[in-house]
C-alpha cells in the first residue's frame, strides 16, 4: 500500500469519526442551550476558557510528539526504541495530566472572580478539571497508535467520549434544572436562597445546571480512557521489553521533543484565551445602551436581565463559534494523520513523496473547508432555526449573520491548522511560535478596536480572526517550504479551490433563491445539502481537483490483499 494511500485512508476514518463527533456535539449543545439558555452557555463558555488552554497544551503537544517519535523509530525498524517510547509516554502523560488538573483547580477561583468577572462559573470549572487527567492518560495510547497510522483507537475513543458526554451532560442538566425549578416553585428559594421571582431563580439555577452539564464532559473522558486501555490490552504490539533506563531516556526525549510544541501550543492557547477575553472586555466597554440597541429583539425574546447582558451577548458569540468550529474540527483529522505520514517521508528523505503528500494535505484541507463553509454560510439561518427556533428563538436572530460570515472564513482556520501539524511533523515546532504570537496579537488588538464599536460588535471578532489565521497559514507554509524544499502546487491548492468556491457560492445562492423547498427545516437542509454536495463533486471532477483512486485502491487492498490497483 502506498504512503499516500495509507494517509488518505487513515484520514478518511478520522474524518468520518470527526463528523460523527461534531454531530453529537451539536445534538448535545442544542438541547443543553434549551435547558440553560444563553446565560447558562455564557457560564459554560467561561469555564472552557480556563480549561481549554491547559487541555490544548497537553493534547496539542504530547500526543503529536509521541506519534512523531513512534513513526520515526518504526520507520527505521528500531522496535526497542518504539517500546521504550511507549513505556516512557505512559508515565509522562500521567504526570502532565495531574499537573494540568491541579493547575486548573488552583486557578479556578481567581480566574472566575477577577478575570471572567463571573464568580458563578466556579462550579463548572471545578467539575471539568479531572477530565484533563483522564484525557492525558488516554492520549498516551492514542498517540502511540497514531504513530503506526492506526487511527481506530482515536476515532472510536473520541466518538465514545462525545456520546457519553452528551448522554451524561443532558441527563445531569435536565435533572438538576427540574429539581431546582421545582424547589423554587414549592419554597420560593433555590438552594436555601430566597428569591422573589422567576428571573432571580434562574440566575441562581443556571450556574448550577451548567456545572451539572459539565460533569458529562468528565464522565465522557473517563469512558474514553477505559476504552483505549481495553483496546491496548487486546491489540498490544509485539515489542521487546523496554528497560528502565532506556524508557527514562525516551521519556526525556519525548519531553524535549514536546517542549517546543508545548510552547507553541501554550502561546496559541494563551492568545486563544486573550482572544475570547478581549471579546468579553470589548463587549463590556461597548456599554449597555449599545448592546441593548444592537440586540433589542433578542433581549425582548429572552427577557435577560441587565446585569447578565454582557454574558448573554457573549453566550450568543459562543453559540456562533460552535458552528464555525465544526469545520476546522473535522479537517483537523487531516493534520493529525499528517504527522506520522510526513514524519516518515521526511526521515527517509523522500523529497518527491513528501512534496506530493504535503500538497495533497493542503488541497484536501482547502476543498473540505470550502464545501463545509459555503454550505454553512448559505444555510446559516435554517441551521440555527432547526436547532433553536422552538426552544430559544432569540439565538437564531442574534447569530445568523455572525455564523454566515464566520463560515466564509473557515478555510483560513483549516489551512493554518494543517500547516502547523506539518511543521511539527518535521521537528520544527519551535518555528510555529512566532506566527502564533503575531496571529494572537492581530486577533486581540482587532477585537479591542472593532468589537467595542457599535457598527461592528461581534462582526469585529470575525474580521480579526480571519486576518490572524490567514497570516498564520501563509507563515507556516513558508516555514515548511524552507525546510522541506517542497514544490508548492499553487494550481491545485489555491487556484482550483478558489474557482470552485466562487462558482459554488454564487450558483447555489441563486439556485436556493429560485427553487421552492419544503417548509420542514430538516428536509429543507437535507435537500440543500444534497444539492451542494452534488454540485461540489461535479465542479471537483470538472476541475480535476479530487482523486479518489488511492482511497478506492486501499479499500480493495483490505478486501483482497492481492489487489494492487495498478
Amino acid at each position: 500500500m502506498s504512503g499516500n494511500s495509507k494517509y488518505i485512508s487513515s484520514a478518511l476514518l478520522l474524518l468520518i469519526s470527526s463528523v460523527i463527533v461534531k454531530i453529537i456535539g451539536a445534538v448535545y449543545k442544542i438541547p443543553l442551550t434549551a435547558f440553560i439558555g444563553a446565560v447558562g452557555r455564557g457560564y459554560f463558555a467561561s469555564a472552557y476558557n480556563i480549561y481549554m488552554p491547559v487541555h490544548a497544551v497537553i493534547m496539542g503537544a504530547f500526543p503529536v510528539a509521541l506519534s512523531k517519535l513512534t513513526s520515526k523509530y518504526n520507520a527505521v525498524g528500531d522496535t526497542a526504541g518504539v517500546a521504550a517510547v511507549k513505556k516512557g509516554a505512559s508515565r509522562l502523560f500521567f504526570k502532565v495530566g495531574f499537573i494540568g488538573m491541579a493547575g486548573v483547580l488552583l486557578m479556578a477561583k481567581p480566574y472566575c472572580t477577577y478575570i471572567a468577572a463571573s464568580p458563578k462559573s466556579l462550579y463548572t470549572v471545578l467539575v471539568i478539571a479531572p477530565s484533563i487527567l483522564f484525557s492525558a492518560m488516554a492520549a498516551s495510547y492514542r498517540g502511540f497508535y497514531e504513530g503506526y497510522m492506526n487511527m481506530r483507537p482515536t476515532a472510536v475513543s473520541q466518538t465514545l467520549e462525545a456520546l457519553f458526554k452528551m448522554v451524561f451532560g443532558l441527563v445531569f442538566a435536565r435533572v438538576t434544572m427540574a429539581y431546582l425549578t421545582e424547589q423554587f416553585a414549592v419554597s420560593s428559594a433555590v438552594l436555601g436562597t430566597a428569591v422573589s421571582n422567576e428571573k432571580e431563580a434562574l440566575s441562581l439555577i443556571y450556574p448550577v445546571s451548567s456545572a451539572a452539564a459539565m460533569l458529562g464532559v468528565t464522565f465522557g473522558s473517563l469512558i474514553s480512557l477505559i476504552y483505549v486501555c481495553i483496546y491496548d490490552g487486546i491489540n498490544r504490539q509485539s515489542l521487546p521489553r523496554a528497560g528502565r533506563n532506556l524508557a527514562k531516556e525516551k521519556q526525556r526525549e519525548l519531553f524535549h521533543f514536546s517542549l517546543p510544541i508545548m510552547i507553541s501550543t501554550a502561546v496559541q492557547s494563551v492568545f486563544q484565551f486573550v482572544d475570547t477575553a478581549t471579546v468579553q472586555l470589548a463587549l463590556s466597554k461597548a456599554g449597555e445602551p449599545t448592546l441593548k440597541t444592537a440586540f433589542s429583539d433578542c433581549i425582548r425574546l429572552s427577557g435577560v436581565q441587565s446585569g447578565d447582558l454582557v454574558t448573554y451577548v457573549y453566550g450568543l458569540f459562543s453559540t456562533a463559534l460552535d458552528f464555525k468550529n465544526l469545520i476546522p474540527g473535522i479537517t483537523m483529522a487531516l493534520g493529525i494523520c499528517a504527522v506520522p505520514a510526513v514524519s516518515a517521508a521526511f526521515e527517509l528523505k523522500n523529497r518527491e513523496h513528501l512534496s506530493n503528500l504535503i500538497n495533497e494535505i493542503y488541497q484536501y484541507t482547502v476543498l473540505l473547508s470550502v464545501f463545509g463553509g459555503i454550505f454553512l454560510a448559505l444555510c446559516s439561518g435554517e441551521v440555527l432555526r432547526f436547532f433553536y427556533q422552538s426552544s430559544s428563538p432569540d439565538i437564531p436572530l442574534g447569530c445568523e449573520k455572525v455564523v454566515h460570515y464566520f463560515a466564509l472564513t473557515v478555510p483560513f482556520y483549516c489551512l493554518a491548522g494543517s500547516a502547523v501539524f506539518c511543521v511539527q511533523a518535521i521537528g520544527k515546532a519551535e518555528k510555529c511560535i512566532t506566527p502564533y504570537i503575531v496571529c494572537g496579537m492581530i486577533r486581540a488588538f482587532g477585537n479591542i478596536i472593532l468589537v467595542r464599536r457599535g457598527d461592528f460588535l461581534l462582526f469585529g471578532a470575525v474580521i480579526s480572526g480571519a486576518a490572524g489565521y490567514a497570516v498564520m497559514a501563509v507563515w507556516n507554509m513558508i516555514i515548511l517550504n524552507k525546510y522541506t524544499k517542497m514544490k508548492f502546487n499553487i494550481r491545485n491548492v489555491i487556484s482550483k479551490p478558489l474557482a470552485i468556491s466562487l462558482i459554488l457560492y454564487f450558483f447555489l445562492e441563486k439556485l436556493y433563491d429560485f427553487i421552492s423547498f419544503s417548509q420542514n427545516l430538516l428536509i429543507n437542509l437535507l435537500i440543500k445539502g444534497a444539492i451542494c454536495g452534488v454540485v461540489f463533486c461535479i465542479l471537483c471532477l470538472l476541475f480535476k481537483a479530487l482523486n479518489f483512486r488511492d482511497v478506492f485502491c486501499n479499500f480493495l487492498s483490505k478486501k483482497n490483499p492481492r489487489n494492487t490497483c495498478n
